[in-house]
């Protein structure tokens, strides 16, 4: 795949001495295709994101679907997803924000 230069990194909040770095990410998730897009959006950020901090950054994406009427189902889809997709499933976690 190939990487894009989307400058500098930019977590919400990161422990250095454990290598963990925090994203918030708020899509509209309201399709399948919006859904495919931001499956694809953050697979590209993890990507880059590993190219540009230390070795084995720990990455802990929070989707917030606040005010969006989102099911469990979809939001184990979405995790499953990233989850089989990323090359380093083991260094990330993914939750929803919903209340």
């Amino acid at each position: 795949m190939e990487i894009l230069d989307w400058g500098k990194v930019t977590p919400e909040f990161t422990s250095d001495d454990r290598d963990e770095y925090i994203y918030v990410y708020n899509h509209d998730l309201s399709d399948d295709e919006k859904i495919e897009r931001t499956i694809r959006f953050i697979i590209g950020r993890l990507n880059y994101y590993d190219d540009h901090l230390p070795p084995n950054p720990k990455h802990f994406i929070h989707i917030d679907i606040r005010g969006q009427q989102i099911s469990d189902e979809i939001c184990e889809n979405i995790s499953d997803a990233l989850q089989k997709i990323y090359q380093r499933p083991d260094f990330l976690k993914v939750s929803f924000v919903k209340s």
